[in-house]
């Protein structure tokens, strides 16, 4: 098992932060803004190698405003032995 880099923890820590401010608007510009900053955030992560584990649904955006990448990543992920 590889250690976690503070980048990745940091990176996990965001999408929790993320997730909360999202929740907290309605406006949908900024729902964009937060769910680019949300997808480009699981990019650096699943670019990092070592993002070992899901986040808890309350640090998810809601299924329609995921990146299409943590679908990906976390299906393989769940899938291999």
């Amino acid at each position: 098992m590889q250690p976690f880099s503070s980048g990745t923890w940091q990176d996990e820590e965001h999408l929790g932060e993320l997730a909360i401010k999202f929740r907290g608007t309605r406006r949908d510009a900024e729902r964009h803004d937060i769910a680019r900053d949300y997808s480009d955030t699981v990019d650096r992560l699943i670019h990092a190698g070592n993002w070992n584990e899901m986040p808890a649904p309350e640090d998810q955006l809601p299924d329609d405003w995921m990146p299409k990448a943590f679908f990906q990543y976390w299906s393989q992920r769940q899938g291999a032995p």
